[in-house]
């Protein structure tokens, strides 16, 4: 983005609430503040004879603003901001995870107004390295097959997203939402999995279907050759919905796919 985008952002973080007409055109035509108004991180609302703009979601507007304006990435001198982008490109490298991403919304990812719904429809995916998302609801599925029509299961209202190789809790911080879930098999590998983003986003859901103990009661399989072993975190675990699985899958040595949910 451009300095005109820096100084109208940094101006709206330090006052909370500015005049409309103070936003320069091309900045509030932008389909990033546009999507950041259409996602309620931003307000617009009648004031007296005008309109103002103000923050609505402190913290969704906090690490949009981290991510697009680094702090110093502006300077007087053309040579200095390329050395930072240059810098800042190179301490990247490390980690790239991998995610694959399906949607049916347009969404802002890496500051950048994205419509998953084309992307989903055209090409059945979406894929990105190092995600930096702001979303309304999210869903992490398990296993790809799923994650390729979960859709059926939990709706469009949701974006869901695969990644490549274990989930780590650096992976996924970039990654602010509304309201989390989580869709994986119902054994002790999936559990773990949810914990783990549980760890991160105290708020996210296990999906659970209402009709569960019928599904496993007709459908379940057993852990003969499942290599999956329960975790301490998984066994040490309190919460209701850990504790019902763990159980029923300690009792009859049987576990739940979450393609079950999904097959026709």
């Amino acid at each position: 983005m451009k300095e005109i985008d820096f100084k109208t952002y940094n101006f709206l973080k330090e006052l909370k609430e500015i005049s409309a007409s103070k936003i320069p055109k091309s900045v509030f035509n932008s389909n990033i503040f546009q999507s950041l108004l259409s996602s309620n991180i931003l307000l617009k609302e009648k004031k007296g004879k005008g309109f103002v703009v103000s923050i609505n979601n402190e913290n969704l507007f906090d690490i949009f603003f981290s991510k697009s304006f680094p702090v110093n990435s502006f300077s007087k001198s053309k040579s200095s901001n390329i050395k930072r982008y240059r810098d800042s490109k190179a301490s990247q490298i490390k980690n790239e995870p991998i995610f694959l991403i399906r949607g049916f919304k347009k969404t802002l990812i890496n500051s950048k107004e994205l419509d998953l719904n084309y992307y989903t429809k055209t090409f059945g995916l979406f894929s990105i390295k190092n995600p930096i998302i702001i979303a309304g609801k999210v869903c992490f599925v398990e296993n790809l097959d799923t994650f390729l029509r979960a859709e059926k299961v939990l709706g469009n209202n949701y974006i869901y997203f695969h990644k490549y190789g274990r989930i780590g809790k650096d992976s996924i911080k970039k990654i602010e939402a509304n309201e989390y879930s989580v869709f994986v098999d119902y054994d002790f590998n999936g559990l773990d999995e949810y914990l783990r983003i549980k760890s991160i986003y105290p708020n996210t859901k296990l999906y659970v279907p209402n009709n569960f103990n019928e599904l496993y009661e007709k459908f379940s399989k057993s852990l003969k050759g499942n290599k999956a072993k329960m975790t301490i975190r998984v066994k040490n675990s309190h919460l209701p919905e850990v504790v019902k699985i763990r159980e029923l899958v300690l009792k009859n040595n049987k576990f739940l796919e979450q393609e079950i949910l999904t097959d026709d």
